[in-house]
């Protein structure tokens, strides 16, 4: 049995009620709710949160609410221990769990499609541990990070660092792009995945978009961009 969790924790420091802000016409954690209920690979969704409107939506759409504890609550909390909690809470009223699809509350980016193109994967290949959403890097490639050091910009970790001005010529780089985690759910135990994601496991196979599609929602300015992508969607998955 496969089983979809979203994360939406209350409070903000960008967005005041960030999760329930409406983007679209919809409170902002509907879009990742709506997606795991389309998912034909999903059998129940749950909501983990600890803020009451957050809760509200998630009942209102049929989901199942998990109340995080204190020691889990507030802003400043591990997301791993959210999500081991979660997938502890979901095993322990349903035994015959096998997969979780992991989704942010704050982003728009995700569907039923990608999910069950993640849980397809999982199912044909039993070898993997996990299936995670990327894109690769261009400008922003790791090679061209800069740190701020006495006041000056220099070359991120190694000073020395002699790098070609032809991204071109780099190795190509990903990035988890905020869109969907989807593992094995004894992963959490093993904490063996790839930092920072150590409930992932070892074997994690990517799915690569096109785009930066799964870009989360921060600021006011990620809201209008979420609103762009809603209403260019099907053309932008044809590119």
């Amino acid at each position: 049995m496969n089983a979809a969790i979203i994360t939406a924790r209350a409070g903000s420091k960008s967005i005041h009620n960030k999760n329930v802000y409406e983007v679209g016409g919809r409170p902002l954690v509907a879009y990742p709710l709506r997606a795991a209920l389309a998912a034909h690979s999903i059998s129940v969704v749950y909501l983990s949160t600890d803020g009451p409107a957050i809760a509200a939506v998630g009942r209102c759409l049929g989901c199942r609410i998990i109340d995080r504890p204190e020691e889990l609550s507030g802003d400043h909390v591990n997301h791993g221990e959210v999500i081991k909690h979660a997938v502890e809470v979901v095993a322990a009223e349903r035994p015959e769990l096998r997969n979780v699809v992991l989704l942010l509350g704050n982003t728009v980016m995700v569907d039923a499609a990608l999910i069950d193109e993640a849980m397809g994967i999982l199912a044909a290949q039993p070898e993997l541990d996990s299936v995670m959403t990327v894109w690769e890097a261009a400008d922003d490639h790791p090679l061209r990070a800069l740190e701020i050091h006495e006041g000056r910009l220099r070359p991120w970790g190694d000073p020395h660092r002699q790098v070609s001005t032809e991204r071109q010529s780099y190795a190509k780089a990903y990035y988890y792009d905020q869109g969907i985690w989807a593992f094995r759910k004894e992963c959490v135990q093993r904490r063996e995945g790839p930092n920072p994601w150590w409930w992932m496991g070892k074997r994690c196979h990517p799915i690569i978009r096109n785009w930066v599609t799964g870009r989360d929602i921060h600021t006011l300015l990620d809201v209008s961009v979420g609103e762009w992508w809603l209403s260019h969607e099907p053309h932008i998955k044809n590119l």
